[in-house]
């Protein structure tokens, strides 16, 4: 069926059947008139929430959009409401209500676009309760049916952080050649080239994520590392400084303190080597 035969028909469909309720008689017609005031009532409702959930998503209110997203599923039971206030609810924290949640999804007949997110967002919740075998298998799984930017970005990832720095720069390398703009991806190599002491290549990658203004504070972070560790202290700084205006992400370890700490520590061998050296 043309995408554009399924829209019309949902219009045309229940005018088609008010006029005949109106041959048949007056009340049948205002009858089916009011039942559908009430249905689109009732959509207009759940479409509320999911744009003030979304609205408060991009305020980083994550309490308040899961809320709003629970809403929607509460109404609706439509299970793609449900997914989306389990990644939110990762993103705050609550870890355990994502994984339940989640768990109850994946009993039910999803669509296969669905199914993959609920997977996908059911291994990052298995990592941060510590069940990093479950989730790299659990990944690798996905990925092997549903190959796509936020698969290799999430599998690059879980490599790296599993310490398998030689598998993590085979596939990250092959991440970068399928999507060398993705933000998760460009940080997973640039990150694995600094892990490996590979500098100057890390440097080069870190330069293209820049480019499309990633917004979580470990890209920062590991970029000032790989600059200090260049000789470039100045710039380093610099790096550092801004990767304070952004908060980590949930999968990460960086925290905003290890930034201040860091710069602090930067300030101080400043300060020595200018008493070391006077003008």
């Amino acid at each position: 069926m043309k995408t554009w035969i399924k829209p019309l028909l949902k219009v045309v469909i229940p005018i088609v059947v008010i006029l005949v309720l109106f041959r048949i008689g007056k009340w049948y017609g205002m009858a089916a008139i009011a039942a559908l005031l009430v249905y689109l009532a009732f959509k207009l409702r759940i479409n509320m929430w999911i744009y003030k959930a979304n609205s408060l998503f991009a305020k980083k209110d994550f309490a308040g959009a899961a809320e709003h997203f629970g809403k929607a599923y509460g109404a609706s039971k439509k299970p793609s409401y449900a997914i989306s206030q389990a990644f939110v609810l990762l993103k705050n924290g609550q870890v355990r209500e994502a994984e339940q949640l989640l768990t109850e999804m994946m009993k039910l007949k999803l669509p296969r676009t669905e199914e993959m997110n609920a997977k996908i967002n059911y291994s990052l919740a298995l990592w941060l309760l510590g069940q990093q075998e479950q989730a790299l298998k659990l990944m690798e799984a996905v990925f092997s049916d549903f190959k796509n930017s936020i698969g290799y970005g999430n599998l690059g990832m879980f490599y790296v952080m599993s310490g398998d720095l030689d598998r993590a720069l085979s596939f990250n390398l092959e991440a970068y050649e399928y999507n060398d703009s993705d933000k998760t991806i460009l940080d997973n190599l640039a990150y694995t080239y600094y892990l490996l002491g590979r500098h100057q290549e890390a440097k080069e990658i870190y330069e293209k994520l820049m480019e499309q203004k990633p917004t979580f504070a470990e890209a920062f972070y590991y970029y000032g590392l790989t600059l200090r560790e260049l000789g470039e202290i100045d710039q380093s700084i610099q790096i550092m400084q801004q990767g304070l205006e952004f908060e980590p992400s949930m999968m990460t370890n960086v925290t905003k303190a290890m930034l201040n700490e860091k710069l602090g520590e930067w300030n101080m061998d400043s300060v020595t080597t200018s008493d070391r050296n006077p003008q």
